[in-house]
């Protein structure tokens, strides 16, 4: 796991559900209905008692195949948002209202973007640079609603109205590379055909050792077919 959640002390599904949550609080419309209930797991909102209610909680995650070499760490997370109606007359109406408030709150990968990145740097002594722009911890490319299951859900002897909005979003595994306190080698690998997963060409500069003024030294150094 790189360094990042490693600091921050949370898988990157743990992150999304966290973000998920935020900007459905965030969320004028929702909030309004919702009154921040909103809870990033599937029990919380039982638990409280308190309706309407939302949790956020995680379906499967799947690695995301691709023909491109190096091949990305790239995964598609199906999460669940589970909206509790209550026990009302006008069941179908409350449902209906949460379902479309919560859609224009979670279909904004921005926003989700900027929560995670805020939830991470909470967590760190100092917050992450930016990286052309984007927090490093915002590793989302994309966000789907794929549908909606809309049921009675039963506790006991209480019947409520339940929807479930299932997504899909795909998002790429962080890597943060270390820090290098003193540089003294860099490479970079060419692969022409990338295909096959074989280095082509190799791109190696060396940095002096006694002169911080010195100007690097290139070499190139080719890496012939069998």
């Amino acid at each position: 796991m790189s360094e990042l959640f490693a600091w921050a002390g949370l898988h990157p599904r743990a992150l999304i559900r966290q973000a998920v949550c935020q900007v459905m609080r965030e969320h004028a419309g929702l909030d309004a209905l919702l009154a921040g209930r909103v809870w990033p797991n599937r029990m919380e909102h039982w638990f409280h008692n308190e309706f309407p209610a939302a949790g956020v909680y995680t379906l499967q995650e799947v690695r995301v195949a691709s023909d491109v070499r190096p091949e990305p760490q790239e995964r598609r997370l199906t999460l669940a948002v589970e909206l509790l109606a209550g026990a009302l007359e006008s069941v179908d109406d409350t449902l209906d209202a949460l379902c479309l408030q919560a859609e224009r709150a979670v279909l904004r990968l921005d926003a989700i973007g900027r929560a995670m990145g805020g939830i991470v740097d909470a967590l760190l002594p100092d917050p992450l640079p930016l990286i052309r722009g984007r927090h490093p911890a915002d590793t989302l490319l994309s966000i789907v609603h794929t549908g909606s299951d809309l049921a009675l859900a039963v506790e006991g002897q209480r019947q409520m109205g339940a929807a479930v909005l299932n997504l899909d979003l795909e998002y790429r595994w962080p890597v943060v590379p270390p820090e290098l306190a003193d540089l003294l080698l860099a490479h970079t690998d060419w692969y022409v055909h990338p295909g096959d997963d074989r280095v082509d060409m190799i791109s190696q500069v060396t940095f002096d050792q006694e002169r911080s003024d010195a100007p690097p030294h290139h070499h190139v150094h080719r890496a012939r077919r069998a």
